[in-house]
């Protein structure tokens, strides 16, 4: 297009659009741009590469600030200080991709960019990685650009005008031009993918197995409360065949002590488990030192095997809960006394039989056709294993002491009043 030739106020001289023009779009280059550009073309002829600034393709869809050439490698600079979209720089990425171009990017206020952490699945155990700094880990700075994008890019310190890596917050131009044409700066971008690649890849490999593992502790602690349950219930009961039943209950916990001491075994440094301490709570947390996927393959088949651990005794716990659920009873002083109905007759019929001076009262109760219609307007009633008190007292006065759970033969009245309270339900409606 065509221009003129003008002096600025500072005393820039610079050539302006005789005409405004659509076609150019170019932006006016400030001072620092134009210094860098500068500082980085000189550089590159010092090198003895061949360089040009403001170098056009000869396509003419691209132009670079500088382009350096020297044998095969082709190499050019961008320098930018203004915004720039993730999509127009991904766009003119590729243009130079496709060119068989190494480009390289100044970016401004490049350490103040949020660094982008990587997902790594929702499990309680942190992973480290043996070998590789744990700062590596994290995508930030030149390294999002380039595992992310595929993009060389550097900072630019707009305090001082130096340039920053995540490596060295202050690095000189020279220095770092000299890096990229010798092709150090590319191999240091090479090695972080590579190593955040790998990491990656035993981090896929190893969380299914870590969520196995957390699954298979939760059932650990919640069998753990269970088992106490079960032995409550086998002590607080009678049963018809108690030897039988004290050698099922020594399986289930020497199956238990199995499926424990192999949980703690795979937690253990051998394959890596190492307790660490958080420097801010003093808390203690278990952390994975990843080292190969033999280790991973080690931890996995270790899994596998618990798992069938657990479900061996899972099976005995079912069954032995299972029956002792259903087949439980009360310890047998307690059952003659409820056969006997002291503990169904209400406080002023317990004072009465007692009193000596009520005889006739007390024979009029125990006659034998009373205590068969007694008898007769007796139903079997289940109690709730959840009761509102310790002993329950019927409408007409019947009191029955710590029912919770049991199975007895009660007045059918107070059996219809407890079902309509949700105290439980009547089981059989035949007479006893």
């Amino acid at each position: 297009m065509s221009g003129h030739a003008r002096i600025s106020k500072c005393g820039l001289k610079h050539f302006y659009h005789a005409h405004r023009s659509d076609e150019c779009g170019r932006e006016p280059e400030s001072l620092d741009h134009l210094r860098l550009k500068n500082q980085i073309y000189q550089i590159c002829k010092a090198e003895g590469w061949d360089a040009q600034p403001e170098y056009q393709s000869p396509a003419g869809d691209w132009r670079a600030d500088v382009y350096a050439t020297r044998g095969e490698r082709s190499v050019v600079f961008e320098i930018q200080l203004s915004k720039i979209s993730q999509e127009e720089l991904q766009e003119r990425e590729e243009k130079y991709a496709r060119d068989g171009i190494e480009s390289y990017w100044l970016l401004r206020n490049y350490l103040d960019l949020q660094p982008y952490y990587e997902t790594w699945g929702d499990y309680e155990i942190p992973l480290n990685f043996q070998n590789i700094d744990r700062n590596d880990l994290r995508l930030t700075h030149e390294r999002l650009y380039y595992v992310r994008k595929g993009i060389r890019t550097i900072g630019i310190n707009s305090d001082n005008k130096t340039l920053c890596t995540t490596k060295n917050p202050s690095t000189g131009l020279r220095e770092w031009v000299w890096y990229v044409l010798n092709g150090d700066y590319s191999h240091y971008l090479a090695d972080v993918k590579a190593q955040h690649q790998r990491c990656a890849r035993l981090r896929d490999s190893v969380l299914p197995v870590l969520d196995d593992l957390t699954e298979l502790k939760d059932k650990y602690y919640y069998y753990r409360r269970d088992l106490k349950r079960l032995y409550a219930v086998f002590k607080s009961n009678t049963w018809d065949n108690p030897t039988t039943l004290r050698e099922e209950i020594k399986l289930m916990y020497a199956s238990f002590k199995g499926f424990k001491d192999a949980l703690w075994k795979v937690y253990s440094p051998k394959n890596g488990f190492v307790w660490k301490t958080n420097s801010y709570s003093e808390g203690k947390y278990r952390e994975l030192d990843l080292v190969s996927e033999n280790q991973i393959s080690s931890i996995r088949e270790q899994v596998r095997d618990l798992k069938e651990l657990e479900a061996r005794f899972s099976s005995i716990f079912n069954d032995l809960d299972h029956y002792l659920e259903h087949n439980g009873r009360k310890n047998q002083t307690v059952v003659h006394t409820i056969e006997r109905g002291t503990l169904h007759k209400p406080d002023d019929i317990e004072q009465v039989i007692h009193k000596p001076d009520n005889k006739k009262q007390e024979q009029v109760i125990h006659k034998p056709n009373d205590r068969k219609r007694e008898q007769e307007e007796k139903v079997y009633f289940e109690f709730a294993k959840v009761l509102p008190e310790l002993t329950l007292v019927s409408q007409q006065g019947l009191r029955y002491n710590n029912p919770y759970g049991c199975t007895w033969a009660i007045n059918k009245d107070d059996a219809i009043e407890f079902e309509q309270k949700g105290y439980g339900k009547i089981v059989n409606r035949a007479s006893t």
